[in-house]
C-alpha cells in the first residue's frame, strides 16, 4: 500500500513523462523494501533517484556512474549493464547510502554528500567541496523529499512514513 501511495505522490509532485511515470510506479515495490530493510527513509531515497536519474534507468552519465541510482561500477559488485537494471541498480543505491550512513554516523546530510562526492564529505566536511555539495545536493534532495511528503499530506495519505522526517522541513533553506 506504502509503495502505490508513494508512486502517487512522487508521479504527482514530479510532473514527468509517462513513461517516467510508470517507471516510478513498478520500481516503488522494490525502493521501498529496499530501502527500509537498510533503514534508509523511502521518500529520501526516491528522491535521490529522481536527481540521480529522473527515474531512467538506463542513463550513464559522464563519469561512468549507471542506472536510476547512478552507481560508479567500481565501487559496487555490478557491472553497468547489471546497474541499468532497476532492482539492481536499487539494491546497490541502498548499499551505497547504507554504507555512507554508517561512515557519516547516521547523519543523513553528510550521508548524501558522500553519495555525491565521496570521502572529503566525511574526511573533509568543512571544506570548500563539501559544503558546496551539501547545500546543492544533499539539500535539493531534502527539498524534493518535503514536496513529496506535501503531496502525501494533500492526498490525505496517513502512513506514518510520509511523517518518518529525517530532516525538519522548516528549516530547509
Amino acid at each position: 500500500m506504502f509503495a502505490t501511495q508513494l508512486c502517487i505522490a512522487v508521479v504527482a509532485t514530479l510532473g514527468m513523462s509517462s513513461v517516467q511515470n510508470r517507471t516510478v510506479c513498478e520500481i516503488m515495490p522494490s525502493v521501498v523494501e529496499e530501502s527500509e530493510k537498510r533503514g534508509i527513509d523511502p521518500v529520501v531515497f526516491s528522491s535521490l533517484i529522481f536527481h540521480e536519474s529522473a527515474f531512467r534507468p538506463r542513463v550513464v552519465s559522464s563519469a561512468g556512474a549507471c542506472g536510476l541510482t547512478q552507481v560508479l561500477p567500481q565501487y559496487s559488485d555490478y557491472t553497468c549493464e547489471q546497474l541499468k537494471r532497476p532492482k539492481t541498480s536499487i539494491r546497490a543505491g541502498t548499499i551505497a547510502l547504507q554504507y555512507w550512513l554508517t561512515r557519516a554516523k547516521g547523519n543523513v546530510e553528510k550521508a548524501l554528500c558522500g553519495y555525491n562526492a565521496g570521502n572529503v564529505c566525511i574526511n573533509k566536511p568543512k571544506s570548500r567541496t563539501a559544503r558546496i555539495v551539501t547545500r546543492r545536493y544533499s539539500k535539493s534532495i531534502f527539498r524534493l523529499a518535503a514536496e513529496i511528503r506535501a503531496m502525501a499530506k494533500d492526498k490525505l495519505f496517513d502512513d506514518f512514513r510520509f511523517y518518518n522526517k529525517v530532516v525538519d522541513d522548516d528549516n530547509i533553506d
